[in-house]
C-alpha cells in the first residue's frame, strides 16, 4: 500500500470518529502525492464537507477532479448530490443521470432523483425510491410515516415541554407543519439551505423587533418539514426525539441564537 492510501485510510478513520478537521487535513496531505491520490482525496474531502453541511465546498472539491471529456459515474454522482444540496435541481438531475449512464446500479442516484421529483411534484419519486431500495435495502429501508394529526400532536407536546420563560418569548410565533420545504424558503439563506432541512425559522426573532419598527413584512414563523423528519428516523421513538430536538433548535433561532450558539449548546 502506498503512502497516500495510508493517509486516506487514516482520514476515513478520523472521519468516523467525528474528527472532521483532522480528516480533511489528512486528505490534503494525501492529495500531494500524485494524480490518483489527488482524485481519491478530493472525493473523500467532498464527502466530508457534505456531511458538515458545506455543499459549496464539497462541489468545489468534486469539480476539481471532474474531466468534461471523461465519463466518471462516481464524480457525477457526487456532483449531483452536492448540486441537489444547493437547490440547483436541473443541474443535479443532469449530473445524476450522467452517473446512471455510466453505472445503472447507483442506489444514491435513484434516491436523490426521487427527492428532486418529490420536490418538483413530477410524480416520478415512487419509482426512484423503489429502485433505490431494491439496490440498497438496508440504507433505504422504509421509514416511519405517521398521519398529519398524530404528527401535529407530537409537535404540540414538544412545544408544551418548553420552559415557561422560553415559551413566553415565542408564544406568538406560529409553528407550522409542511410536508417539504418550498424552493423559495431554501433560497432565504446564502448558500441555500439543504432540501433535507428538518425545520426553518423565518423572519426576525421577536426580541429583535422594536415597538418603533414598521410592521414586519413577514410574520416570524417556525416551519417543520414532516417528510424530511420522517426520513431522518428509523422508528417512531426516534421520530419523536428528532421532532423535539428540531422544535428546540428552531425555537433557539426564534430567540436569536445563531447556528454556532446552538452547536455550543448541543442543539445541532
Amino acid at each position: 500500500m502506498t503512502g497516500w492510501e495510508d493517509l486516506l485510510d487514516e482520514a476515513e478513520g478520523l472521519w468516523q470518529e467525528g474528527r472532521h478537521h483532522d480528516a480533511l487535513q489528512a486528505c490534503d496531505r494525501a492529495a500531494l502525492q500524485g494524480e490518483d491520490a489527488r482524485y481519491y482525496a478530493a472525493i473523500m474531502r467532498g464527502d466530508i464537507l457534505l456531511e458538515l453541511g458545506d455543499a459549496p465546498g464539497a462541489l468545489s472539491s468534486f469539480e476539481s477532479v471532474a474531466d468534461p471529456d471523461v465519463a466518471d459515474p462516481d464524480v457525477d454522482l457526487s456532483r449531483g448530490v452536492a448540486l441537489f444540496e444547493l437547490g440547483r435541481f436541473a443541474e443535479a438531475e443532469n449530473a445524476l443521470r450522467s452517473a446512471q449512464r455510466g453505472d445503472a446500479n447507483l442506489a444514491e442516484a435513484h434516491y436523490t432523483l426521487g427527492l428532486i421529483a418529490e420536490l418538483q411534484g413530477t410524480g416520478a419519486e415512487a419509482e426512484h425510491f423503489r429502485q433505490a431500495r431494491k439496490l440498497d435495502a438496508e440504507l433505504y429501508a422504509p421509514r416511519p410515516q405517521i398521519g398529519r394529526e398524530e404528527f401535529e400532536k407530537i409537535v404540540e407536546e414538544a412545544l408544551e415541554s418548553l420552559p415557561d420563560r422560553v415559551a413566553g418569548v415565542v408564544r406568538n410565533v406560529p409553528v407550522l407543519v409542511a410536508e417539504l420545504p418550498h424552493p423559495d424558503d431554501l433560497r432565504l439563506a446564502d448558500p441555500p439551505l439543504s432540501p433535507r432541512s428538518l425545520g426553518l425559522f423565518v423572519g426576525l426573532p421577536p426580541r429583535a423587533i422594536s415597538s418603533l419598527d414598521a410592521p414586519a413584512i413577514e410574520q416570524p414563523t417556525i416551519l417543520l418539514f414532516k417528510r424530511n423528519l420522517e426520513r431522518a428516523c428509523r422508528d417512531r421513538d426516534e421520530l419523536v426525539r428528532e421532532v423535539n430536538l428540531t422544535v428546540v433548535h428552531e425555537v433557539g433561532h426564534a430567540l436569536g441564537l445563531s447556528e454556532e450558539d446552538l452547536e455550543e449548546r448541543g442543539l445541532q
